[in-house]
């Protein structure tokens, strides 16, 4: 149901409204607003005399608006714990009436004793931030604390019920409840003051924005702040002007400091914009995350520029999320540590200078969309053995989240399709036709090529009807593997479900045994001691130059062919042209180069000096330890290079290997290091 109907029935109801007359309220055409009434049972009818139509508009309970506004069917909703207590925070910080246990008890539908229990929990959890949740008979339950403070629990709280459907709906019931028509408002008005800016927002996200103002309204008109850190800044940004422009049509006399507050906010939702100068250091801050990447999983990213601005459009709203403490969950995290735990620990790495830019400590949710960006830049570079490769575009308006969680649900499922991404029908229109074969897109397309329509968050069983689809029509014509419905329809006359086991959960459990060898593959990649062995270490007392270090320390894999001496010359020469890059910090460095440089097979060395040498002489980069790395493509050495990272950043586990006397020793530490 679209959200702009609710003018209609807020505006309009026990009345007759034309149908011109509702497209100009709502902002649709005749059409959709025609559709949309039939959807709640309101039917246009001639008007006698005339040509126009008109529609008797009745009234509709806030919780049948809601329940289509969402598309919520199931008749009772019970929420969980965590939701009930961050919405009796949320309707305490609304301040839309006096709120006693009893309001708790009646909109959450839970016993006086369970609104007592979770009263209190959220009392203990508010105070480790200085917050009190008090209660007066005079005024009910309100909040006591900082300003923006209250209103920084408020954002992360929203943001955690918006994830699930319970929780959006109680959400929209609330607010609803209070004001039919400020959802709509709301958002029309960040909209347009977006639009007039030409920013680009994350659509996914417009409808956690939009809520938390609304529940703000009040708190704006009534408790505005009076002091804001960095307001000289954030007056300096592009989005300061959309939130004048926003305040202009909700309040007669806006303040700079709540200015500056929906500033910060729709920086957390907006795309980084090269326009703002004040955040150039955000740029150079991409272009040094980009290096470091490069430089712990020693790849070289091909189209730097692509990618600085790729990385700088996410890094801007990731660092107003981290500098202010605003929470985005990532539903994904659990996968990415668990499928691309090497990219996800280069990626921890190389977001050091966010962390410093932030003063704060980057949250595992962020560093899994940085990992699933730096993923399918290096899977985008991963040449192809295909002698017939699939080109895929994938379209998803829905934003930035939605559309990395959908990029690597597809890659995994079909590992040999090469996908680029489109977010929008405009920029699907922009690919060249001979670019691609076929496009996998959240919402209906007119194409001359296939189109998979598909969801950015798939149930198991979506997965395999799609798995199975795209293997019989593109992969594997002809061929067809049972789907876990089909095996259900067949069995269903001869067996009968337990209770408690639904049709979904075995959907999940068939899925996960058809799927076995894709989902739980054995790494075959080689590890840190298959590929440091004995005869690839070396250790030297006195080393002339770093130079001759590089050069010794690669003698091993010359000696096995596993690269040519010109490889050599060429990790020297990229020193050289980019300076102590193979420096990777604590007295090591990885030199490298390209694999045309004259790799003939996947190898690392090791060569360990009692004195430090010096890179390009300069005693900020004192190296005892140099680790070779000839790399074939950018995938197969990363198990043992994380392995290696890992190991180093050990205390104990580096100096036991700076203190090792002989090969096996430093052996041993590899293999007790991989194993931890």
């Amino acid at each position: 149901m679209n959200y702009k109907i609710s003018y209609l029935l807020s505006n309009h109801f026990n009345c007759y409204v034309t149908l011109d007359e509702a497209a100009v309220q709502t902002g649709l055409s005749p059409n959709e607003v025609a559709t949309q009434l039939a959807e709640l049972g309101l039917l246009f009818e001639p008007i006698k005399g005339r040509k126009e139509q008109q529609v008797f508009i009745s009234k509709v309970s806030t919780e049948e608006w809601t329940r289509k506004l969402l598309n919520e069917t199931e008749e009772y909703l019970a929420f969980s714990e965590e939701q009930r207590q961050a919405l009796i925070y949320l309707l305490s910080y609304s301040e839309f009436e006096e709120l006693s246990l009893y309001h708790f008890q009646d909109f959450l539908e839970i016993s006086k004793g369970t609104a007592i229990a979770d009263v209190k929990k959220i009392r203990r959890y508010l105070a480790t931030y200085h917050v009190q949740l008090e209660y007066s008979r005079k005024k009910g339950f309100y909040l006591v604390g900082e300003e923006i403070e209250l209103r920084r629990i408020a954002q992360n709280y929203v943001a955690l019920l918006v994830q699930e459907p319970i929780g959006k709906f109680g959400l929209f019931y609330w607010l609803n409840q209070f004001d039919l028509i400020l959802y709509a408002r709301v958002r029309d008005s960040i909209q347009h003051a977006i639009q007039e800016l030409g920013l680009t927002i994350v659509p996914s996200r417009i409808d956690e924005v939009s809520l938390l103002i609304g529940l703000s309204f009040r708190r704006i008109e009534q408790q505005r702040l009076t002091q804001l850190a960095e307001l000289e800044i954030l007056q300096s940004l592009i989005a300061y002007q959309a939130s004048q422009l926003f305040f202009q049509n909700f309040f007669q006399q806006p303040s700079s400091e709540e200015c500056g507050y929906l500033t910060i906010v729709l920086m957390t939702i907006v795309q980084g914009e090269i326009r703002d100068l004040q955040l150039d250091f955000l740029l150079n801050c991409s272009g040094e995350i980009i290096h470091r990447m490069e430089k712990y999983s020693a790849i070289q990213f091909s189209n730097f520029r692509e990618l600085l601005m790729n990385v700088f459009y996410h890094l801007v709203p990731a660092y107003f999320r981290i500098r202010n403490g605003f929470y985005l969950p990532n539903v994904l995290i659990e996968n990415i540590q668990m499928d691309y735990p090497e990219i996800f620990d280069f990626t921890k790495k190389a977001l050091y200078p966010l962390e410093k830019a932030t003063g704060q400590k980057i949250p595992i949710e962020e560093v899994g969309f940085f990992s699933i960006l730096f993923g399918g830049a290096i899977t985008s570079q991963q040449a192809k053995a295909a002698e017939k490769e699939i080109r895929a575009v994938i379209v998803c308006p829905s934003g930035i989240s939605s559309s990395l969680i959908l990029q690597t649900e597809l890659k995994k499922m079909f590992a040999t399709i090469r996908f680029q991404e489109a977010s929008s029908v405009d920029q699907l229109q922009s690919v060249p036709a001979e670019n691609y074969d076929v496009v996998f897109s959240t919402i209906p397309l007119d194409s001359e090529k296939r189109v998979y329509l598909v969801k950015p968050l798939m149930s198991q069983l979506e997965k395999n009807q799609l798995i199975n689809q795209v293997q019989e029509e593109l992969l594997i014509p002809g061929f067809s593997m049972p789907s876990a419905e089909e095996l259900l329809k067949a069995l269903a006359p001869y067996i009968e479900l337990k209770k408690g086991v639904t049709a979904e959960k075995l959907y999940k459990v068939l899925n996960k045994k058809m799927n076995r060898l894709i989902e739980q593959k054995e790494d075959k990649r080689p590890m840190l001691s298959e590929l440091i062995t004995p005869e690839m270490i070396q250790i030297s007392d006195e080393v002339a130059d770093w130079e001759s270090a590089i050069r010794l320390a690669a003698q091993p894999l010359v000696d096995s062919k596993k690269i040519e001496p010109r490889y050599s010359e060429a990790m020297i020469d990229k020193v050289k042209q980019y300076g102590p890059f193979i420096h990777i910090g604590k007295g090591i460095a990885l030199p490298h180069a390209r694999p045309e440089d004259g790799v003939n097979v996947l190898g690392m060395s090791l060569l360990k000096v009692e004195k430090p040498v010096l890179l390009l002489d300069d005693e900020k980069h004192a190296v005892q330890l140099f680790v070779c790395l000839a790399a074939i493509d950018n995938e197969a050495h990363l198990r043992a290079l994380s392995s290696l990272t890992r190991l180093l950043s050990n205390s104990t586990n580096l100096n036991d290997l700076l203190a090792a006397q002989t090969k096996e020793e430093i052996q041993t530490i590899l293999i007790r290091g991989e194993n931890e």
